[in-house]
């Protein structure tokens, strides 16, 4: 924090007692309070969980699927985490709860652009499987090599694609979220360092 100093003009024995102006805004980390952090906060709460959430059956699906690479599980994570911090710093602000909120959402955009991949790539490869299906994952007493075609297999992979998007448009909400509480916390953390303090002294009247 740059500070700036008044000297001292007070006559010898002056009883001027010295005090400070804030220059630049009294509360500069409060403009990240601006991005209303704590209702920012839940809704990332909100996504984080139902990624999580909706991953656990893509998990146990025999398809191959994003969840394959526990792409809704660290990314739900990631999510959480960050509304998790939003909601603190609002409720506390400090410039410490800012910087971890800052370093989180740069992760988390990170994050979302490797997901957003995954996401796509979980549908190409469901897409794919369409045609046949192996029936034995369904029927122990079908042959390991026999490929029949599952009359309810159609709407199943449907399900899951439709899963899969839902993914993708959530990682997409996310990284705008992200991306506007980054700029708020920038703003917030450079007004904090360029916040200028004056000491002034008191100069008692010539009478």
């Amino acid at each position: 924090m740059s500070m700036n100093m008044a000297s001292d003009i007070s006559p010898a024995g002056g009883e001027g007692g010295p005090h400070t102006i804030m220059v630049g805004g009294s509360k500069p980390l409060h403009r990240f309070i601006r991005g209303e952090p704590k209702s920012t906060g839940i809704v990332m709460m909100f996504m984080g969980s139902s990624l999580f959430i909706l991953g656990i059956p893509m998990r146990l699906d025999t398809l191959m699927s994003s969840a394959e690479t526990f792409t809704p599980f660290w990314l739900g994570i990631l999510f959480i985490i960050s509304g998790l911090l939003y909601v603190l710093t609002e409720k506390n602000p400090s410039k410490q709860l800012v910087t971890a909120s800052l370093a989180l959402s740069i992760i988390s955009m990170l994050g979302v652009t490797v997901a957003f991949f995954e996401f796509l790539k979980g549908i190409v490869n469901i897409r794919q499987s369409y045609d046949y299906y192996d029936h034995y994952n369904y029927d122990y007493n079908a042959t390991e090599s026999g490929r029949v075609v599952v009359p309810w297999r159609k709407q199943h992979l449907y399900q899951l694609i439709s899963l899969e998007a839902v993914f993708m448009y959530q990682s997409l909400v996310g990284m705008v979220v992200l991306i506007v509480m980054t700029s708020f916390a920038r703003v917030a953390l450079h007004s904090s360092k360029t916040q200028a303090v004056v000491v002034m002294q008191d100069i008692p009247s010539p009478d």
